[in-house]
């Protein structure tokens, strides 16, 4: 027996996105409101970088989250981007459009998200890394299109917690040179954010949804900072840990090697400087 979608039933408003103060909002059906967001990421990924320097490097970018995924036609939007990371639920399985999108997209580099500034791989024998006078930055870490989060399907079948939230950040990923400190210098500048009930899959595309794109700053730059959390809790793809066991640790500040530091090269007081140079927030005692 075929099942008519629900949003199609005549007494229902016919599903279109329509336009806000912040970007679109569509409700019903739920194939018009995944196609939407189809035509925001497609729309990002032309004209996103519009305004930047060559030289930054400039590359449409997002990060997200979503239960399942299984609609090939939005891994295939987000596989289209300069760089993706998708947090999917660890107890879906491995399903053609996840393979795909692990397979096509490109990876996104935890370098460019600041909440990866301290963390990183713990090594061989599980300690986490270590910061000091000459550590310098993290090594970044490569993401991959796809990571997952959560718990391992119970094998009785029992319900376990999940991931259920359907979120996107489109962003813009640059590089640039300091050449007054001679750093290199990665940013993750968030765009916009979709919010939806809809799970991005070809079941979803027949029942009654919503979908948002907002610009809105407050609401985009939290919801990045969300995601940004939630990429550092996240197992890399086909992890098989019964519960939440994430990758990436935070680093150990080695305060003893930096008071050693400090004091080999603290100022000398004949070449006139005094306690009260101090930078702000350091004490001489």
């Amino acid at each position: 027996m075929d099942f008519k979608p629900l949003g199609d039933y005549e007494e229902l408003l016919r599903s279109a996105p329509a336009g806000w103060g912040s970007g679109t909002v569509t409700h019903g059906s739920g194939g018009v409101v995944l196609d939407d967001l189809i035509a925001g990421i497609q729309r990002h990924r032309e004209t996103a970088t519009a305004g930047y320097w060559p030289d930054q490097e400039p590359r449409p970018v997002a990060i997200g989250c979503v239960p399942w995924l299984t609609d090939q036609s939005i891994a295939s939007a987000l596989a289209g981007l300069g760089g993706c990371c998708i947090v999917v639920d660890k107890q879906q399985p491995d399903y053609a459009a996840v393979r795909y999108l692990a397979e096509h997209g490109s990876s996104l580099s935890s370098v460019y998200l600041s909440a990866f500034a301290d963390r990183g791989l713990p090594d061989q024998d599980g300690s986490p890394p270590v910061i000091g006078p000459s550590s310098g930055m993290m090594p970044p870490v490569d993401l991959g299109p796809v990571r997952v989060v959560g718990w391992r399907k119970a094998d009785d079948g029992r319900p376990r917690p999940m991931l259920h939230a359907k979120l996107l950040v489109l962003g813009v990923a640059t590089f640039q040179e300091d050449d007054e400190f001679g750093q290199e210098i990665f940013s993750f500048d968030p765009k916009t954010v979709w919010l939806g009930s809809a799970n991005w899959t070809m079941a979803g595309r027949s029942h009654i949804e919503f979908g948002l794109w907002s610009t809105d700053p407050q609401l985009v730059e939290r919801t990045f900072k969300y995601l940004e959390s939630l990429l550092t809790f996240s197992e890399p793809r086909g992890s098989s840990t019964a519960g939440p066991e994430p990758q990436l640790v935070s680093a150990v500040w080695d305060n003893e090697a930096f008071y050693e530091y400090l004091a080999e090269h603290a100022p000398d007081p004949a070449d006139g400087d005094s306690p009260d140079d101090a930078p702000d927030g350091m004490s001489p005692s």
